[in-house]
Parts: structure tokens; C-alpha cells; sequence
């Protein structure tokens, strides 16, 4: 499993990112930089990623600079964009695909990302940082996997979003975002989107059609069930993924499937608090595997959480993730653990794309 360790070194410890204080939230939970590394975590230079340079890990950092070597500030661009020849993954931020050669995809042409967003009353400052850090995040993807040309991009949330009213079915636990409301959220009608689903594609401008659905407010249930909305999102069997249904062709057997949990409360059990998602941790795992046709190697998981020896201060009610934690581990290298009580999750993102590049080279068609 990876950590997050600033800007993407490989190890098991853990640090704030040494940035500033982490935000207070407004249901009373107080978060801090808390520098401790994990029990028996090994510190590593936040500075070195481990890897010799051109690694996957070197692109990533590249592309969420949005620079070049050598360059002047001014973002990379591609050739295709303007129609002069030239070959390569389409421009999220063009809404378009080139005219141009396709890339032979491979075995991992397709990937699915869903986010599963907590709109708890305490979580308006962590959707901001994930609506600031998501363009770095896939532009990196898009420059580091360079075979894959075809994303499906989904939201949930933790609860049975009330004001998810633009699609029939989709608010219902696990139901894709297509519109939101309440406090803090965008507060707009944000699909079906480009390709007229109810997820967002490479036909999408990514970076503003997730900023309209990932900021989902903070009027959701204060009893979150993140992991239950998870499992109701990816299931191939459950209404949501029927001919009809809000998620219908979200999920594919042929695609990897990146799931990133973005959430300051704790789920599952030992959770005393309330309604939680039934079953254990290993039982989250199978359900997930299974829905991948029984292989994990097909399945990244990304947990944004507060947890034991994490930069949240220990004590506070946002100090219980531990359950994501674990469940994240469960898929050994393929998952990666990050704070979420930074201010800038981009070093967390980065560390995925290196992940998420890896698990792409190492996909395994279904039967």
C-alpha cells in the first residue's frame, strides 16, 4: 500500500504535508498538522519519490505542475489540439475528441474513477481542496496513461441525496450526482453531461463539470454510510446499474476501476455513533472484488480519511477513519492513504496517478 508523503515519496509514514494548520470545521471539529508518523512507519524525504528519474512517478509530477522541463509557466499543450497532426489522448479541457489516429489502448484502455464525497455538516472546506486539486489530478492521468482513452467519472455521496432530482432514481444511496443543493454545494444542475449519462467522460470539460457535482454541499444526514453508497454504486446487480437506472453503464467489466473516498467520519464497524454501512471490512472488499469479476488487480482505492497517526489531531470526532484505512490496504499495492485534514490533496493525487499507472500496465482482462 502507498501513504501520501508529500510529494510522493514511497513509504510507510506520514506527514501533514507541512503546509499550514489544517481547517476547523463548523460542526466543532478542530484539525491540526500532526507530524507523528505512523506506529512502526519509517520516515522518507518528502522531497524524493524512491524512483530513478522518467519513472511514472517523475510524469506525474510534471503534468500536476502543469509545466515542462525547460518551459516558461505556460501549460503543456498537444499538437492535436489545434489540429496540426500529431497523435495522443484527447484534451479534457477541449470537450472534444481530435481528429486523429487512436492510440492502441491495450488491455487498460478504459478507466472508471468514482468519488464518493461525505456532505456531512463539517465537510465544506475538504470539498473546496478536492475541487482545487482535482484538474492537476487528471491531467496527470491523462499524460501518464497515455494508452487509455476513455474515462467514465462519477460522484456519490454519503448519504441519499435529497436534492439529486435531475435524473430519475439517482437520489438514492449510491446514485451518481447529476444535480445538487443545500449549504455550501454549487447549487446546480450539473447533468446528464456531455455524452447525455449521467457520468462524466473525456467528452466533458473534467475539471468544471466536477466542480459543479463534487461540491455537494454539507446539508447531507450527519450518519454517513460512504462505503454502503460505494458499494450500492459499483454493484452490476443492484437497481441503480439496470437498464433505466441512475448509474446504468457506469461501471464496465473491461475498465479499471479507481474508487477514491473522500470522508472525516468514521463508517463500519466500531462506529457506535449511528447508521452505519453493514458488514465488516472484508466483507466491503469482497463485494467490491466481486464486482470485478473476482480480480482486485482491476480496482484502486484512494481513502481521503482521518485515521490513527494521520495529520488530524488525535481526539478529535474527525480522528476514526481507521475501517477505510484498512479497507484500502486489503488491496495491498493497488491502494493509497492520504489525510484529509491537509489543505492541498494534490500530493495524494499524485502518489494515485503512480498507483493507478502501475495498475494499468498490470490489468487483467476479465473472462
Amino acid at each position: 500500500m502507498r501513504w501520501s508523503l508529500g510529494r510522493g515519496a514511497v513509504g510507510m509514514g506520514l506527514v501533514c504535508g507541512s503546509l499550514m494548520g489544517c481547517p476547523a470545521e463548523s460542526d466543532g471539529d478542530t484539525t491540526g498538522a500532526d507530524t507523528n508518523p505512523a506506529p512502526g512507519s519509517t520516515s522518507s524525504d518528502p522531497g524524493s519519490t524512491g524512483e530513478p528519474p522518467g519513472t511514472a512517478t517523475d510524469q506525474a509530477t510534471t503534468a500536476m505542475s502543469g509545466t515542462t522541463s525547460g518551459s516558461t509557466g505556460t501549460p503543456e499543450t498537444d499538437d492535436t489540439a489545434d489540429g496540426e497532426g500529431g497523435s495522443g489522448p484527447p484534451l479534457f479541457d477541449l470537450g472534444v475528441v481530435p481528429d486523429s489516429p487512436m492510440i492502441d489502448q491495450g488491455p487498460c484502455g478504459k478507466v472508471d474513477f468514482l468519488f464518493v464525497i461525505d456532505n456531512s455538516g463539517s465537510m465544506s472546506d475538504e470539498q473546496a481542496n478536492l475541487v482545487a486539486s482535482f484538474p492537476g489530478f487528471i491531467t496527470a492521468i491523462q499524460s501518464t496513461l497515455e494508452q487509455v482513452e476513455d474515462y467514465h467519472v462519477g460522484v456519490t455521496t454519503s448519504d441519499a441525496y435529497t436534492y439529486n432530482q435531475a435524473s430519475p432514481g439517482c437520489n438514492q444511496l449510491g446514485g451518481l450526482v447529476v444535480q445538487t443543493g443545500g449549504s455550501s454545494s454549487s447549487n446546480m444542475v450539473c447533468g446528464p453531461y456531455d455524452a447525455g449519462e449521467n457520468y462524466m467522460t473525456e467528452a466533458d470539460d473534467l475539471a468544471m463539470s466536477f466542480a459543479c457535482a463534487a461540491q455537494v454541499g454539507i446539508s447531507g444526514n450527519g450518519f454517513e454510510q460512504p462505503m454502503q453508497a460505494l458499494l450500492n454504486a459499483v454493484d452490476p446487480n443492484h437497481a441503480l446499474a439496470m437498464p433505466g437506472g441512475c448509474n446504468e453503464g457506469f461501471i464496465r467489466e473491461d475498465a479499471l476501476l479507481v474508487l477514491v473516498i473522500i470522508t472525516d467520519e468514521a463508517d463500519g464497524p466500531g462506529d457506535t455513533e449511528g447508521m452505519v454501512s453493514p458488514g465488516t471490512v472484508m466483507d466491503w472488499y469482497d463485494a467490491v472484488v466481486a464486482a470485478k469479476d473476482g480480480i482486485p488487480e482491476n480496482v484502486v482505492v484512494v481513502s481521503l480519511v482521518a485515521y490513527n497517526g494521520g495529520p488530524c489531531p488525535p481526539g478529535s470526532s474527525v480522528y476514526d477513519g481507521q475501517n477505510m484505512v484498512d479497507f484500502a490496504m486489503l488491496f495491498g499495492d493497488n491502494g493509497v492513504v492520504g489525510g484529509i485534514c491537509v489543505p492541498d490533496y494534490s500530493p495524494t493525487f499524485m502518489d494515485a496517478v503512480s498507483v493507478i499507472d502501475v495498475a494499468c500496465d498490470n490489468f487483467m482482462p476479465p473472462a
